[in-house]
């Protein structure tokens, strides 16, 4: 069997389990953005979580390596860009 993500879909922490970003290994806590998917691998599913910046980041990552990434939890979150009022 091969490998292959599902639909990313993105939320606001609102409730429930506080996970893991599977980029940067930071708590995604309430209030925050986020992305998840699911991840197929022989025959294995698992639900992937990253903060939205953290998401993006990696789709970066693996337009630039063309294909895939394997996020560990080891990269460095990226910082958001908030402009002043």
């Amino acid at each position: 069997m091969s490998e292959h993500c599902g639909e990313i879909t993105r939320h606001t922490k609102q409730r429930g389990k506080i996970r893991c970003c599977s980029w940067c290994g930071q708590e995604i806590k309430l209030g925050e953005r986020y992305a998840k998917w699911l991840y197929f691998d022989g025959g294995r599913r698992n639900t992937v979580y990253a903060h939205s910046e953290c998401c993006d980041a990696g789709t970066e990552a693996a337009n630039e390596e063309h294909g895939m990434v394997y996020p560990h939890g080891d990269q460095e979150r990226p910082t958001l860009d908030v402009k002043p009022e």
